[in-house]
């Protein structure tokens, strides 16, 4: 994390709470369930959105 303060990397990030993504018992991977959250998220789906290759 230092060396990306150093080189003033543009760096956004997002955490979501331990069983707030899946239902818990669902078997499916927490990280997996983080997608249809964060593209609700105004802010966050507007910087995906203006990402390119």
């Amino acid at each position: 994390m230092r060396t990306l303060k150093k080189q003033q990397a543009p760096v956004n990030y997002a955490g979501f709470e331990t069983g707030t993504t899946v239902a818990s018992g669902s078997g499916a991977s927490a990280h997996m369930g983080t997608w249809h959250i964060a593209y609700s998220i105004p802010d966050i789906r507007d910087w995906i959105m203006r990402q390119s290759r």
